[in-house]
């Protein structure tokens, strides 16, 4: 049975920017046929964290996840890495994907 997966992206924040790379490269995922899990894309959201919530939360009880991958882009970073974890005030929130 092919996990349900919904992959997360957003939109740029900075004037700037022209792209948010963790975005580009789930526009290249959804070009992927062959992939063993039924992707879902929630791509461009909004920067504002109340707003990208509900749009989250509403998708989530639309659905019936597996698994949730948040992508971000951190702007000072030269090229892409795995993040193991976040930050979510004073608690550390790790991954539990094996990575």
């Amino acid at each position: 049975m092919k996990k349900r997966i919904l992959l997360i992206s957003f939109a740029t924040w900075l004037r700037d920017q022209q792209s948010n790379s963790a975005d580009d490269l789930l526009l290249e995922v959804t070009k992927v046929d062959l992939l063993p899990h039924d992707l879902t894309f929630l791509r461009q959201l909004s920067v504002d964290v109340q707003l990208a919530s509900s749009q989250v939360i509403e998708k989530i009880n639309e659905m019936q996840l597996d698994c949730i991958i948040c992508c971000g882009m951190v702007v000072s970073r030269r090229q892409l890495s795995v993040e193991v974890g976040a930050s979510c005030g004073e608690r550390i929130l790790n991954t539990g994907v094996d990575l």
